[in-house]
């Protein structure tokens, strides 16, 4: 009975066909633009999420000294990690399956110069391991290729021969005039001991070598220089950082600063999703040793600010355009019950009239509702499928707002966010048309009988 029932729903939305392939054509161009939209929202997010992660180096969790995040900057010695400390953090790391890799960083701050002028930079000292083995990192590759490849050179693991290699943010090279990395000057005549700044020969001498250096000030007060050599050069994977940032050796910058000491130590997990138990786990186990810290998440506004809000706001603005969009294909679809209940009228008084309940029609009419919505949706979904794969062979790029240089559009859509957007159509469709066919079913079969109809 009830696989005839769906036949006879069928057949009923085949009579009206018309009418149907037009609703149908609204429900599956809508329900395709919900697929993009998702799809791109999707990639974003795996976008903005690999950067801040593995290219910001924020790690999934990130330990710092009790109230470092705040102070460190003001009082390095205070509030960074000690040796012991981050000796504690690696073990506990190592020990834990859900964490891949772990790594100490050293942030600071110093002066870059190109032996005529300087120019402020932030620096960042990370072991060139561990900085390779990021930038190599499946998701990186997959979901931001552009920014883990140098502009220019190559990253710091490929020259352990050189004494200080630096990575310099395209930006700040430009700023400092230094149009060629390490491999582009060799060969070449080098740089006189004297620069002839401020002269139209200035331009030929700062491209013959690839030396920036590097000024700061030790943790105990005095003025320390380092002479790095400029191995290549990076997009920053955010645009406030593009004209400042450095990264050089963990070692070397602790040279530069006369310390031991780490920022912060940062864990890179299996599954992202383990981050808030690692971070809980990690921060018990350190306060039952005695070690006052605190950890963060990736998803910790105060700790990956341009992720969260980014992510806030995208999130309020699919959440608003998938709800609109739905609202509309569910009136879309009542509308078209309406019209075809006013037009039946007379054979519903006469299911009726037959002895068939309420109830059996008012389930005939939801089964052609249902129906006309999952045949809609699954042509929106291989209609958006289709585009997004059109989409992604067309080459086409952008740039983000907030990030430098230029990135591929892509759209990738995900079976749960697929799924979610197309689980508020049909609950909304079937209200609709239980809404609009109460009052005919409400009627006698006799009055129905003889109602007239278009």
């Amino acid at each position: 009975m009830i696989a005839a029932t769906w036949r006879i729903a069928w057949r009923n939305l085949w009579r009206n066909r018309r009418r149907n392939l037009a609703t149908l054509a609204a429900i599956a161009f809508g329900y395709m633009g919900l697929v993009l939209l998702g799809g791109y929202a999707v990639r974003v997010e795996h976008f903005l999420r690999t950067n801040a992660v593995y290219l910001q180096h924020a790690g999934h969790v990130a330990i710092w000294q009790k109230d470092g995040l705040d102070r460190a900057s003001a009082e390095p010695v205070a509030y960074q990690l000690d040796p012991a400390a981050q000796a504690a953090i690696l073990q506990w790391a190592k020990g834990d399956p859900r964490v891949e890799r772990a790594g100490a960083y050293l942030l600071g701050v110093g002066m870059a110069g190109n032996a005529c002028t300087t120019q402020p930079a932030m620096l960042l000292g990370v072991d060139p391991p561990l900085l390779q083995a990021l930038l190599d990192h499946p998701e990186v590759k997959e979901a931001s290729p552009e920014l883990a490849t140098t502009a220019q050179g190559t990253w710091l693991a490929a020259h352990p021969e050189v004494p200080t290699p630096i990575a310099v943010a395209a930006g700040l090279q430009t700023v400092l005039q230094k149009p060629k990395v390490l491999d582009q000057t060799k060969g070449q005549p080098p740089a006189p001991a004297v620069l002839a700044c401020d002269t139209p020969a200035m331009a030929t001498q700062l491209a013959a070598d690839a030396d920036i250096q590097l000024i700061g000030q030790t943790y105990d007060g005095m003025l320390s220089a380092l002479d790095g050599q400029m191995v290549g050069t990076f997009h920053a994977p955010e645009q406030t950082a593009e004209d400042a940032q450095i990264v050089m050796p963990l070692a070397k910058l602790r040279e530069l600063l006369a310390t031991d000491r780490a920022s912060y130590v940062a864990l890179f997990l299996h599954n992202a999703s383990d981050a808030p138990a690692v971070a809980a786990d990690l921060g018990r186990a350190l306060q039952a040793k005695g070690r006052k810290v605190d950890t963060y998440t990736y998803t910790d506004e105060t700790w990956s600010p341009y992720y969260v809000g980014t992510m806030a706001f995208l999130g309020s603005m699919v959440g608003f355009i998938t709800m609109l969009v739905s609202v509309v294909l569910v009136f879309t679809v009542a509308g078209a019950m309406t019209l075809t209940i006013l037009e039946r009228t007379r054979e519903i008084g006469t299911w009726r009239a037959l002895g068939f309940e309420r109830r059996f029609v008012l389930g005939l009419l939801l089964r052609e509702a249902l129906l006309l919505s999952l045949v809609g949706l699954g042509i929106g979904l291989v209609l958006g499928l289709v585009g997004a794969a059109a989409i992604n062979a067309g080459g086409f790029r952008f740039a983000p707002p907030g990030v430098a240089g230029t990135i591929a559009f892509l759209i990738k859509p995900a079976a749960w966010s697929c799924a979610l957007q197309a689980a508020l159509m049909p609950p909304g469709v079937l209200l609709a048309t239980w809404w609009v066919s109460r009052s005919q079913l409400r009627k006698s079969p006799v009055t129905l009988l003889t109602a007239p109809t278009a």
